[in-house]
């Protein structure tokens, strides 16, 4: 404080009142705060220069305060990335649909998207018959297997 005391003095001669005045409250009140924060830190710095182990355990903590924070801004750039994806994905989609409509009309869009839902539906009823059949397989393969250990006799469960 013996150096801003010195030079307050010169400070008066070169800079004008309105600057000064704000200045001088500034430094004033960044020094109190600085002396608030050094007598109720030092009981702490004193404590983890004589014990280690608490030490140990503020790094600790730090570190995993870093390292979630670091986690966090990795989430926050893998989801910007995703949701601009998605959003292209999105409005590509609206505008090929806008251009489709545009270059087929309104009566060829719907006739293209009837002919659309016809083939996947007869598409889906194909499938779903084959998996049908499928579990009619595995079904009639179970019921023999039982069958058979019935008929051995006593053996059995």
């Amino acid at each position: 404080m013996e150096m801003i005391q010195d030079y307050a003095q010169l400070l008066t001669q070169f800079l004008p009142p309105s600057l000064l005045n704000p200045l001088i409250t500034f430094v004033s009140t960044a020094f109190a705060l600085f002396k608030t924060l050094q007598s109720h830190l030092s009981p702490l710095l004193v404590r983890i220069t004589t014990q280690p182990d608490f030490a140990s355990i503020l790094m600790l903590v730090a570190i995993l305060f870093v390292s979630f924070k670091v986690l966090g801004m990795a989430y926050r750039a893998v989801m910007f990335w995703v949701t601009l994806v998605l959003r292209l994905a999105f409005w590509a989609t609206c505008g090929f649909v806008a251009v489709w409509v545009y270059n087929r009309g309104i009566d060829g869009f719907v006739d293209d998207m009837q002919g659309l839902a016809e083939y996947w539906s007869a598409e889906y009823d194909k499938y779903s018959g084959e998996v049908k059949r499928f579990q009619g397989q595995q079904e009639t393969k179970i019921r023999s297997q039982t069958g058979k250990g019935r008929g051995r006799g006593r053996g059995g469960w």
